[in-house]
């Protein structure tokens, strides 16, 4: 790092150039008076408490700020609530219609066996058409209510169904390899593009997948999903707390690392690839000795965030051909 870039640094560090970084020392400031633990948690709760002593200006600009990050998540969340809302709504329907449909079949029934009994009791012909002509009339209008009510409890699983596949679109984890999904990661990028434009830090995105020669060693989709669900673990193991680690396409994970430079997430693609190497599977009588492909993009704003993501998918088949620990997007080389 050049000399000039530590003393623009070190500059910062002693004289805030911005409303909310004063206003972090601030609160900093006070958490050492009041003996408070620099935590997160103690510090949000004191980002809180003295914001609301402010100036209704200065809290208003400083919560636009906070926005950029927490935009959209309160709209995810009633989103979702209300598709669970109208999907148990529809399930308490649904019950309901197959009670009724459980009834109107246990009074056809019961109707078949009481004319059943009066058919036996019965010697004269013509009494006995009367009966049967009656029978089928009851069992016609029967039919016709049991119709309806069926058609109702298909329409109503009908709605439920799309309800429920509404609420797997809108999940932000993925339950197969206990990370998040890739809609989830697609809206976190944009939203980290905003706050580089708005506060000029850098961010980058890391691809991972397994190494293909691991993978050919097992035939078992069972065995290759522990492989997949094992590289998952690492990633949560050794990421941040800031950074967001999802399943992106087929057994491709990715990390948005949050304030990381190209050559501090070129640093933890160094940890990642030595934690998987010393990582091994037993199949049988066969080890298996984990190993994964990385690569590396940073967030530009001159691009977009599919072609940042493009770019960083570049970067696994370089680290692939070149056998380094990762891959750095060539764009971001020529930068």
């Amino acid at each position: 790092m050049s000399m000039e870039r530590e003393g623009y640094r070190a500059k910062r560090l002693d004289e805030p150039t911005s409303e909310l970084e004063s206003y972090a020392r601030e609160v900093m400031e006070e958490m050492i008076r009041q003996s408070v633990p620099p935590t997160p948690s103690n510090f949000d709760a004191y980002f809180d408490k003295l914001l609301d002593n402010k100036p209704a200006p200065f809290r208003k600009r400083i919560l636009h700020l906070l926005e950029l990050e927490d935009a959209g998540d309160e709209e995810h969340q009633g989103v979702l609530e209300q598709y669970l809302k109208d999907a148990f709504s529809n399930v308490k329907k649904f019950l309901q219609r197959i009670n009724l449909l459980y009834k109107n079949l246990r009074h056809l029934e019961a109707l078949i066996e009481k004319r059943r009994f009066e058919v036996e009791a019965i010697a004269d012909k013509s009494a006995l058409n009367t009966l049967l002509e009656s029978t089928r009339k009851d069992i016609q209008t029967m039919g016709r209510i049991i119709k309806k009510e069926a058609g109702e409890l298909k329409e109503t699983y009908e709605a439920t169904s799309e309800l429920v596949h509404e609420v797997q679109d809108h999940a932000i984890h993925d339950e197969k390899y206990g990370v998040y999904k890739k809609n989830y990661l697609l809206k976190k990028l944009k939203q980290e593009e905003k706050l580089i434009g708005e506060f000029r830090h850098e961010s980058t995105v890391m691809m991972v997948r397994a190494n293909e020669d691991v993978l050919a060693q097992v035939t078992s989709a069972k065995v290759r999903h522990l492989i997949l669900r094992t590289i998952a673990r690492l990633l949560l193991k050794t990421s941040r707390r800031s950074d967001l680690i999802a399943h992106y396409d087929d057994g491709i994970f990715a990390i948005l690392m949050r304030h990381t430079s190209l050559q501090s997430a070129k640093m933890a693609s160094e940890r990642l690839k030595d934690l998987v190497g010393n990582t091994n599977f037993f199949v049988g009588d066969q080890e298996i000795m984990l190993d994964v492909e990385i690569g590396i993009a940073r967030i530009d704003l001159d691009r977009s965030t599919e072609q940042t993501i493009v770019c960083a998918l570049e970067g696994l088949d370089i680290a692939k051909k070149s056998g380094e620990a990762c891959g750095l997007c060539p764009q971001d080389i020529e930068i």
